[in-house]
């Protein structure tokens, strides 16, 4: 269903004369277009104008919403309403069309795009000596690990926070590119830190990219696939974080059924250590992506700002800034939240919190 909002400019409001006139022109072209594609609301704003050099030349303007983030807009010009009305409906059909058409196929044009990438790739990683192939593959083969636990931490913050889809790029998809970008300019002697620093800063410029193209394009979901997994417990698993749910009614033996009662209460898990460490997660979720970038990199990773600025192509003291910056805005989130042994020692805590062993 399509409900219209309407507007006037340099006429008289007539709306039950134009409603009648556009309603069946919409109902005819434009709802079956959004029904097939799962829209069965939308809002259309309509301008109707009258341009005060003619005064029987007629203008309408559309703009409407569409899923991918995007405002689809159409103009029609005409002797009279009618005609103005049509032109515009007609092009706005047309701007829909396309919009779904890109929609359906975006991950085809990225895949496709990754490909592309990839065989330049390969050609140039085919003219490196053989010597050279040879310890690239070695020397990376030891920080793959390393290197897929900080992409898989990083895609599920991006998802998390809404600028990744779920399902793409994977890590894999990621994971290889970044390998193959660093075998491709592989310059033998460095040593594994240096290899490490370029797969991080390789990997991060491709996250980026996808990125970009996601803000770009936006994503459509299908009320009838699969929930996938929830991102923000994917992010938070990155950081080795437990939530204990579990439902014992009375019959079931629990440890404080076998234990003395001194030690079951230190068994039991700390509720209000787990409780920081999860407001931690949600908060380092909503940083601005360079400044949680330095804070783990830092405070995981244990790298040194001289580093991480190299990685994040930013001078050190830029690095110190944004770690500073991190830092103060998890420290005010959680003094928010009446955390006190945080607001006392907020990097310490933080530190402790995300290297807690699960």
């Amino acid at each position: 269903m399509i409900k219209i909002k309407m507007h006037f400019d340099g006429i008289p409001e007539q709306q039950a004369h134009w409603q009648a006139m556009l309603a069946p022109l919409l109902d005819k072209h434009l709802e079956p277009l959004l029904a097939s594609h799962g829209m069965h609301e939308a809002i259309l704003h309509a301008t109707l104008s009258r341009l005060k050099r003619r005064d029987h030349h007629y203008t309408v303007r559309f703009h409407m919403h569409l899923p991918g983030r995007k405002i689809v807009a159409a103009n029609g010009e005409g002797e009279d309403a009618h005609s103005a009305t049509a032109a515009a409906v007609e092009r706005l059909l047309r701007e829909t069309k396309r919009h779904f058409a890109h929609l359906h196929h975006q991950d085809e044009y990225k895949r496709r795009a990754r490909r592309e990438r990839l065989h330049a790739l390969k050609e140039q990683i085919a003219a490196l000596a053989p010597e050279a192939l040879s310890q690239a593959e070695t020397g990376i083969a030891v920080l793959l690990p390393r290197l897929e636990e900080i992409a898989r931490r990083e895609l599920a913050y991006l998802r998390a926070v809404g600028d990744l889809p779920a399902d793409y790029p994977t890590l894999r998809d990621v994971v290889d590119e970044t390998i193959a970008s660093v075998k491709a300019a592989w310059q033998p002697g460095k040593d594994q830190q240096a290899v490490f620093r370029q797969l991080l800063k390789q990997l991060f410029k491709i996250i980026d990219r996808e990125v970009a193209a996601s803000r770009q394009f936006g994503e459509t979901v299908s009320l009838d696939a699969l929930v996938t997994p929830d991102a923000k417990d994917q992010a938070e698993a990155m950081v080795q974080e437990e939530f204990y749910e579990y439902y014992q009614p009375d019959d079931t033996v629990n440890v404080a059924d076998v234990i003395a009662a001194e030690e079951a209460e230190a068994a039991l898990p700390d509720a209000s250590a787990e409780r920081e460490q999860a407001w931690i997660v949600d908060v380092i979720k909503d940083l601005p992506i360079a400044w949680r970038r330095a804070l783990l990199l830092g405070e995981l990773e244990c790298l040194p700002t001289s580093d991480i600025g190299e990685i994040l192509d930013i001078s050190e003291e830029s690095v110190a800034r944004q770690l500073d910056q991190a830092i103060n805005f998890v420290q005010a989130r959680l003094a928010d939240a009446g955390m006190v042994e945080v607001q006392a020692s907020a990097r310490e805590a933080i530190r402790r919190l995300l290297r807690r062993p699960s």
